[in-house]
């Protein structure tokens, strides 16, 4: 099953996704994702006997998902939640790995597209509670780069193809929820 919320930097999605996440199981696993959340404390609600593991992943999040659902006990599976704390994190760790190596802008979208859909594989193939915090991608300027335009609209198509299959996807703004599943599309 998974669950998502989008919104902007500091609208509460966190807090909602940790709050949801203690209500499904007793025990959890956090995977934050880029600079910002590993070094930013996150606050862990711990209601009795819920038990909380963090552990840290950037470009490497995809095969660290396909190992906790490979190894999962499967008489533990039904207890235990996955969240994960960004999308964003890893896609700016895609796009410095490929800043870094200099990649040109053809090779640059062709592979910021791979690692997009290798993470959307990761997380459509997961068997177990998985909830997924990401970011709202900006708006597209004519001040942006080309890369940087590929980047938010990469995180625009995993946003849209993780939310279609998605169980619950929320919009998270001022700390209030709305459920995007719920609401009929009037196009």
């Amino acid at each position: 099953m998974i669950i998502g919320a989008t919104g902007h930097t500091g609208s509460g999605k966190t807090s909602f996704i940790l709050r949801c996440a203690v209500s499904f199981g007793r025990e959890g696993i956090v995977v934050l994702t880029g600079q910002e959340n590993k070094n930013k404390e996150v606050q862990l609600p711990e209601p009795n006997g819920f038990h909380w593991k963090t552990v840290t992943a950037d470009i490497e999040l995809p095969a660290l998902l396909d190992r906790i659902n490979r190894e999962s006990n499967v008489f533990r599976a039904d207890r235990r939640v996955v969240v994960v704390k960004g999308v964003s994190g890893y896609l700016s760790a895609c796009h410095s790995l490929l800043q870094q190596a200099g990649a040109g802008l053809y090779d640059y979208k062709e592979r910021m597209n791979a690692y997009r859909t290798q993470l959307e594989r990761a997380v459509l193939s997961y068997q177990g509670m998985l909830l997924i915090i990401t970011d709202e991608p900006a708006s597209i300027t004519p001040f942006m780069s080309e890369q940087e335009c590929c980047y938010h609209k990469e995180l625009a198509a995993f946003n849209r193809n993780v939310a279609k299959h998605s169980h619950q996807w929320f919009w998270v703004s001022s700390g209030m929820a709305v459920d995007l599943r719920e609401r009929k599309s009037t196009i």
